[in-house]
């Protein structure tokens, strides 16, 4: 009997159909996987999400873009809306931007534009957030107007910014909801060439961060986001698998015939 592995995309740049998919994902050592727009959106689990995260939870790391919250109450979370993914897998944008600041600003004076969750973050791995002399500034998506219009000072005077991600936008139940990216235009709106340093998606600090040890080779990333899941996954060397609006059910058809709640849940309120 022919192993079906050996009937995927020959080439990381290749999009797989829905076979070749099905043989990437099973196959794989560690599966990568994007979180809004491929297992929710909003408060709201995509059809076959909870059935994709029960068959493959023994290899699935979950990489997002996220910039608000932290792996521990993002976990927390995803567990309520029925998506069990432990904390040690799951790897956030902001996380990493706060730790790229705790690595390379040694005094641990930087200026957070971020939210409480992530505040507490920073106080809680060393970092002094709210310094009036910082050597960093670190952009989340969720800054606030104050936040961005002090830190344009220290940005003309040359203070690097370390950027969560650079999305514009990420899906959201009713649409598409503001990103760190949007801000982040703002900001180079007001001042033209701030020192910059991106973190999330498609640079290279995610995904290795959930590689660990596993070889690209070994590794697939799902993602919705052409410009940030699918090409950084691919710079690496990482096989792809771009999910369309129609989810995880078109390209992993069986996942359909699992007992799946997704679509009949309500919405889990405060999500």
């Amino acid at each position: 009997m022919s192993d079906p592995s050996r009937h995927t995309a020959t080439h990381p740049d290749q999009q797989p159909d829905a076979t070749q998919s099905h043989a990437l994902v099973d196959r794989a050592e560690r599966i990568l996987c994007d979180l809004d727009g491929c297992l929710i959106s909003g408060s709201r689990v995509l059809p076959g999400a909870q059935a994709f995260v029960r068959r493959y939870a023994s290899k699935l790391v979950l990489v997002s873009n996220n910039s608000t919250d932290t792996a521990e109450t993002l976990s927390r979370r995803l567990a309520h809306m029925g998506l069990p993914v432990p904390e040690p897998r799951v790897i956030l944008a902001g996380e990493t931007a706060l730790a790229r600041a705790r690595d390379t600003v040694a005094s641990g004076e930087i200026r957070l534009l971020a939210g409480a969750t992530m505040q507490e973050r920073a106080r809680k791995i060393g970092l002094r957030p709210a310094s009036d002399r910082p050597e960093a500034i670190v952009l989340c998506r969720d800054a606030t107007r104050p936040q961005l219009e002090a830190a344009l000072p220290l940005l003309e005077r040359g203070v690097p910014m370390i950027v969560a991600n650079p999305d514009l936008t990420h899906p959201g139940e009713h649409g598409p909801v503001i990103e760190t990216g949007a801000l982040l235009a703002l900001v180079k709106a007001c001042v033209p060439h701030p020192n910059i340093t991106l973190v999330g998606k498609p640079s290279a600090y995610l995904f290795h961060a959930a590689l660990g040890s596993v070889p690209p080779a070994e590794a697939v990333m799902i993602g919705d986001n052409l410009e940030t899941d699918i090409a950084g996954a691919r710079a690496l060397g990482i096989r792809a698998i771009h999910v369309s609006p129609s989810g995880l059910c078109a390209l992993l058809p069986d996942l359909g015939q699992e007992t799946d709640n997704a679509s009949t849940e309500p919405l889990i309120a405060g999500v």
